[in-house]
């Protein structure tokens, strides 16, 4: 199986909330939205790997997009 993996520091991704200092707002990249054919709007769902990566994977489909 090949490994299909962007790498993107958490500066990239990771935002404080403006309206909310204690919260944090993921916000995916723009070259993974593109990749994957995504827009705003579109079910995700986000695993934790073994090693701290961030998994995002497509929920269309599944149950309450679990």
């Amino acid at each position: 199986m090949s490994e299909n993996k962007l790498v993107f520091s958490h500066n990239e991704v990771f935002k404080t909330d403006p309206n909310n200092k204690d919260k944090v707002i993921m916000q995916i990249p723009n070259d993974i939205m593109k990749k994957q054919g995504w827009t705003e709007g579109t079910k995700v769902k986000i695993k934790v790997g073994d090693q701290g990566t961030i998994i995002i994977e497509n929920a269309e489909g599944e149950e309450n997009g679990k």
